[in-house]
C-alpha cells in the first residue's frame, strides 16, 4: 500500500510540523468542583501557609523542649497538665515553664509550646505527666509553611488538574481556578456504507461503530460535537466540514485514501485549505492526513477501526493536548514483557502489534493477537496493549524483552 503515497511521514516529523500551527483555546474560569481534567491557563500561586498554623504531628503533650532535657524512664521530667486541645479547638492556651497541654494530631500548638512529646514517651498522673524522653525543639511539630510558603508557585500553566492537584487547590481554599476552555471537536464519519447505531442493516451497510470510541478517547481533554454520516457526496461532505469549522477542530473518520471515494483530501483543497501531511509511516494508520483550512485544523483519520484509533492515539490526542493547553505528552502505561511468539515486520514503517498479555511461572508473557488487520475490531478487546516496532527495526523473535504500552486500565493476570 506503500506506493500510493508520495511520502510516508514519521509521526514525529509530522507532529512537529502540524503543532507549529496550533494554539491553545482561550482561558475561562470554572468552580474547582467542575474542574477535574481541566488544563491550568495559568501559574496557581499559594494565598496561603500549608500548614496554616504550627500544629502536632503526633497525640501526646505539648511542652517546652527545655523542660524535657535529661529525661529518662529512671529519671523522668514531670510537668503540669494545664488544658487540653483537639483540632478545631479555638480556645487560646499557653504554657509556661514546667507546663503541658494534651494535645491530639492536627490541633494547633500552644502558645510556650515548640516540642510535642508523643503518648508512647509519657506517663499521666492525675493532672501531671511524667516524661520520659527528652526531645528537641520541632520535635513532633508540623511547622506552619512547611508544607507549602505563601507566594509559592504551587502549580504551573498547562497542568491537567488531577485528583491531588484537586487536594492542594481545596487545601488552599482555591474555589475557581483559570482554565483552558476544552476544544470543540467536530466528528464528521464519512461513507455511504454506514448507518447509525439502532437502524436496521440491510446487506452492504455496516454501523457507524467508530464514532463511540473516537468520542470515549477524547472525552477527558475535548468536547465532541457529532454531525453526522456524510454520504460519498462532495457537497455533502463539503457542507459539513464548512459546518465543523465553527468548532476548534475537524476530525473525519474514513475517506483519506486514494480511492474514487476518497473525498477528504479534495474537500480541503476545495474549501481553499492546506494539505500538511498524508500518510504516516504506521501500520495501521497510514492514510492519516492532517490539514487547515481557514486557520481551523482537520485530521482525517483511516476508516478501519483499529487503523483509527492508532492514528487518533499517535496523532488526534496530541494535537488535543495542544488545544486544550497541556505542557507535556501523554504517557502510555508501560510493562515489560516477554514474546512468546516471533514478530515480524517491514522496515521503514512502524508497527503496532496489538498483545495479549499473562503470567506464567512468574513471567509476564507478550502473545501477540494481531499483526496486521487494520479492520480486526475483536483484536483490540482481545489484547491488552500494543507492542510497538521501530521504523528501524525488522520485527522481535520469540523469547525477546519488549515494552507494551497497556491500553487496558484494569489487567487480570
Amino acid at each position: 500500500m506503500t506506493h500510493i503515497f508520495k511520502k510516508l511521514t514519521p509521526v514525529e516529523e509530522a507532529l512537529a510540523t502540524y503543532l507549529a500551527y496550533l494554539h491553545p483555546t482561550s482561558p475561562e474560569e470554572t468552580a474547582l468542583s467542575d474542574a477535574r481534567g481541566r488544563v491550568l491557563a495559568e501559574d496557581v500561586t499559594s494565598p496561603m501557609d500549608i500548614p496554616p498554623f504550627h500544629r502536632a504531628a503526633f497525640d501526646g503533650y505539648a511542652v517546652r523542649s527545655s523542660d524535657t532535657f535529661g529525661a529518662s524512664a529512671s529519671n523522668p521530667a514531670v510537668l503540669k497538665i494545664v488544658g487540653k486541645l483537639r483540632p478545631g479547638d479555638e480556645i487560646e492556651l499557653s504554657i509556661g515553664e514546667g507546663e503541658a497541654v494534651e494535645i491530639a494530631t492536627g490541633a494547633y500548638l500552644p502558645e510556650g509550646a515548640d516540642a510535642i512529646v508523643p503518648l508512647e514517651f509519657s506517663k499521666r498522673s492525675g493532672d501531671h505527666v511524667e516524661i520520659i524522653k527528652q526531645v528537641p525543639p520541632g520535635a513532633n511539630v508540623d511547622r506552619k509553611g512547611s508544607d507549602v510558603s505563601r507566594g509559592d508557585i504551587v502549580l504551573r500553566r498547562g497542568t491537567v488538574i488531577g485528583p491531588f492537584e484537586m487536594l492542594l487547590l481545596a487545601s488552599l481554599n482555591i474555589a475557581r481556578v483559570r482554565v483552558f476552555r476544552k476544544p470543540v471537536v467536530s466528528i464528521i464519519s464519512t461513507g455511504s456504507e454506514l448507518v447509525e447505531l439502532g437502524s436496521p442493516l440491510s446487506k452492504g451497510k455496516i454501523v457507524n461503530s467508530n464514532r463511540y470510541a473516537l468520542e470515549s478517547l477524547i472525552s477527558d481533554l475535548a468536547v465532541p460535537q457529532y454531525l453526522g454520516i456524510a454520504r460519498d457526496d462532495e457537497k455533502i461532505l463539503g457542507e459539513m466540514v464548512e459546518r465543523g469549522m465553527d468548532g476548534d477542530l475537524i476530525v473525519t473518520i474514513a475517506g483519506t485514501s486514494v480511492g474514487e471515494r476518497d473525498l477528504v483530501p479534495k474537500i480541503v483543497r476545495s474549501l481553499g485549505g492546506e494539505i500538511v501531511v498524508h500518510g504516516l509511516s504506521i501500520m495501521p494508520g497510514k492514510p492519516t492526513l492532517l490539514a487547515l483550512i481557514d486557520g481551523t485544523p482537520l485530521i482525517g483519520l483511516p476508516g478501519s477501526p483499529v487503523a483509527a484509533m492508532v492514528a487518533a492515539i499517535e496523532v488526534l490526542l496530541p494535537v488535543l493536548a495542544r488545544l486544550s493547553g497541556v505542557d507535556g505528552a501523554f504517557q502510555w502505561p508501560r510493562v515489560r514483557a516477554r514474546l512468546d511468539r516471533r514478530i515480524a515486520s517491514r522496515p521503514g514503517v512502524r508497527h503496532y502489534v496489538r498483545v495479549k498479555l499473562r503470567r506464567r511461572d512468574g513471567i509476564l508473557l507478550a502473545t501477540p493477537v494481531r499483526v496486521s488487520g487494520s479492520g480486526i475490531i475483536s483484536s483490540l478487546t482481545q489484547a491488552d496493549g500494543f507492542v510497538v516496532v521501530p521504523e528501524d527495526v525488522e520485527g522481535y523473535e520469540a523469547g525477546s524483552e519488549v515494552d507494551v504500552l497497556v491500553y487496558r486500565r484494569w489487567l487480570k493476570l
